[in-house]
């Protein structure tokens, strides 16, 4: 397991948040940062979460 962290500029908006990522995981990450040419992995990360959240998922309850 690959340890990134990426750290957001600290202000009233903003807060720094830490994540692990399977190997496997974080180069699926930067094969799609890459072929969309995201500046950042930060980037892709906010890009990603934000469309996935748009979608308006529902979990499924187990």
């Amino acid at each position: 397991m690959y340890v990134v962290h990426f750290m957001l500029i600290m202000d009233e908006e903003k807060q720094a948040v830490h994540m692990l990522f399977e190997k496997q995981l974080l180069k699926r990450l930067d094969d799609f940062r890459f072929r969309h040419r995201f500046e950042s992995r930060t980037d892709t990360i906010k890009w990603l979460l934000a469309w996935a959240l748009d979608q308006k998922p529902v979990p499924e309850k187990e």
